[in-house]
């Protein structure tokens, strides 16, 4: 409230009213956080395979990668170990539209289920052990799948696609 002593302005805040001022300014600070909480995108874990993203150039992934053991007019295919190898598919324009990862599962390079989706994503193994999960990325423009086989020879297999 606004009071006039003698030429003199002065405010006296009731604690009333400072208890609403905090209210207020507490309600509009937890609108703003929820506002930009709302617009985040949804995006993966697992954005790129060694630096190679969707989108990238023929030549950016020749950069990143190296010299493929084998190359196409399609794309590219790489061998890094007995445990480890890369399939990149290019669409008309020369660009990385499919990242295909296949680990030997028992090695240590081997992602897991966490690794590619975070902790947000649900995992569903089934009796076996063999877990299959796919989830699209609308706001990243691709989806990424996580495919672990069972068995003796057990493997996995991450792709990243573009939709």
């Amino acid at each position: 409230m606004l009071t006039r002593t003698k030429n003199n302005y002065s405010f006296s805040f009731s604690p009333f009213r400072i208890v609403v001022f905090l209210l207020i300014f507490f309600f509009l600070f937890l609108a703003s956080v929820n506002a930009q909480t709302n617009g985040k995108k949804n995006l993966p874990v697992w954005q790129s395979y060694k630096g190679v993203a969707i989108g990238m150039t023929a030549d950016q992934v020749r950069e990143k990668l190296g010299a493929p053991k084998s190359e196409d007019a399609a794309g590219f295919f790489y061998i890094f170990s007995e445990t480890e190898n890369a399939q990149i598919l290019l669409d008309a324009d020369k660009k990385v539209r499919t990242i295909s990862t296949v680990f030997d599962a028992e090695h240590a390079a081997s992602p897991t289920f966490a690794d590619v989706f975070g902790k947000t994503v649900e995992l569903q193994a089934k009796p076996d052990g063999s877990i299959y999960k796919m989830v699209r990325y609308e706001d990243a423009g691709y989806w990424i799948s996580y495919n672990r086989m069972s068995g003796e020879k057990a493997m996995v297999i991450v792709m990243i696609q573009k939709m």
